[in-house]
């Protein structure tokens, strides 16, 4: 029983092994997260990228801004596809009268034909 003792105490940490605990402060973890957008920046050439970069470095832009002309931008998409929608029911129907016009004008000419 001794023996399975000592082997149990064994696979536990000691107080000497324990976890450290890396205090890291925001400037750091800023650094570091731009430095690594900055490198993917120069392999890719994507905007977002930049956008997030400015983020980074705390320049002001104005998400305000770009939220409101989305925004707006949805809301024209929105009226166009009403619109869309709305024109084509109408040539929908303009393709049901012309294609019974054309029947008609078919069995008028069979009907011209045959006599």
């Amino acid at each position: 029983d001794d023996d399975a003792l000592e082997l149990f105490k064994k696979t536990l940490p000691s107080a000497s092994a324990s976890f450290v605990q890396l205090k890291t402060n925001r400037q750091a973890v800023l650094a570091k997260a731009l430095n690594i957008i900055s490198k993917a920046s120069n392999k890719v050439d994507k905007p977002q990228l930049d956008l997030i970069s400015l983020a980074l470095k705390g320049k002001k832009i104005g998400f305000e801004k770009i939220i409101t002309m989305i925004d707006e931008l949805v809301e024209t998409l929105k009226k166009e596809q009403v619109d869309d929608e709305s024109k084509k029911e109408y040539c929908s129907v303009l393709f049901d009268q012309t294609d019974d016009k054309k029947k008609a004008l078919e069995r008028q000419l069979s009907d011209l034909q045959t006599v």
